[in-house]
């Protein structure tokens, strides 16, 4: 990218070489990109090429298994629209393709990493699942928090850790608005919620958020650190204590916020409101 086409500059010529076909400076159009992963009996490989700033055509994913075509269709994911649907590993670094058993079976599965661009949007995951005949085919839109797939033990599911996205904006301004951890897990049946499971992820998630309360306890914005460590609380079955918390908190005058966030008695309500209907507290 040259520094001295301001971004503005580069948009203009990007969309005359889009319209005209032309190729600035006489280069020859992109090449195609493949990415690849195997493991076991399956491989597969995913092609795309970069068609300007922010855009991608020809996302095609293809699957071997035992050496046989086993599936071949156009990458996509939940809101992930051409031209703008991107191969996560080319637009946020890494990889965009995975071939690993994420449900402890013994039987590999493919993972499509795609990011549908924007402001705080998203990577979705495309899943391919053997069901002993065809691949069967799950998504996962894991908004802005996105996740990581972490080990397991020989015949147990991956856990794929994220966060809770409900938690941006609710409470505080996006940037001031820390997602409580969250663990899934993949099976047949698709995602499931096993955070209750994971109390070592729980508790050092709970401990990193009350770092940061007592870091700006009083402050303007600290109300969204403070409901997600109340959640992590909740999860761990700590309510009772982290309900008296609050209520000493406004007590003492510590809940106060900016609007239009909700702050003092009502930020009480809203928060153990809002943690009820999502499934934190039964």
């Amino acid at each position: 990218m040259s520094a001295a086409v301001p971004r503005t500059g580069r948009r203009l010529l990007a969309g005359l070489v889009a319209c005209t076909g032309l190729a600035l400076g006489g280069a020859s159009p992109a090449a195609a990109t493949t990415e690849r992963a195997a493991s076991g009996p399956v491989s597969a490989t995913l092609t795309y090429t970069k068609a300007g700033i922010g855009r991608w055509h020809g996302l095609r994913l293809r699957v071997m298994r035992a050496g046989q075509p086993a599936f071949a269709a156009v990458a996509r994911g939940p809101g992930c629209r051409v031209p703008y649907c991107a191969p996560a590993g080319a637009a946020l670094g890494g990889r965009s393709l995975r071939v690993v058993d994420v449900d402890g079976d013994a039987e590999p599965e493919v993972l499509v990493d795609l990011y549908t661009g924007g402001a705080h949007c998203c990577t979705v995951t495309e899943l391919l699942r053997w069901t002993g005949t065809r691949y069967a085919v799950r998504t996962h839109d894991w908004a802005d928090p996105g996740y990581a797939l972490g080990p397991a033990a020989p015949g147990a599911p991956r856990p794929f850790v994220t966060a809770d996205a409900r938690f941006g904006y609710t409470f505080a301004p996006y940037a001031d608005s820390p997602m409580p951890v969250v663990v899934l897990e993949f099976g047949a049946a698709g995602w499931r919620d096993v955070t209750a499971a994971h109390p070592e992820a729980l508790t050092a998630d709970a401990r990193r958020l009350a770092r940061a309360y007592r870091h700006r306890r009083g402050g303007r914005f600290a109300l969204g650190v403070l409901a997600a460590w109340v959640a992590d609380e909740a999860r761990l079955g700590h309510t009772a204590a982290a309900e008296r918390f609050l209520r000493a908190e406004l007590r003492a005058g510590r809940l106060r916020t900016t609007p239009p966030w909700p702050g003092g008695r009502v930020y009480v309500r809203t928060l153990l409101r809002n943690l009820r209907g999502w499934g934190y507290i039964a």
